[in-house]
């Protein structure tokens, strides 16, 4: 079934290309999946610091 999520291109150096497919390899997992999870992981930390700044910044 197709998704609706939206679609993102990215263009990477050969050698980060291999260092991810490795890893992706390594945790049985498809790059895309992968980076899926990194910049989940990525986005939820700067949600949580810019949660913490505004709350910091109201004292």
């Amino acid at each position: 079934m197709p998704t609706k999520k939206p679609r993102v291109m990215v263009y990477l150096d050969p050698d980060k290309h291999d260092f991810l497919k490795q890893w992706a390899e390594d945790e049985h997992r498809s790059v895309n999946n992968l980076i899926t999870m990194l910049l989940e992981q990525a986005i939820d930390k700067k949600k949580e610091e810019n949660d913490q700044h505004r709350t910091t910044a109201n004292y």
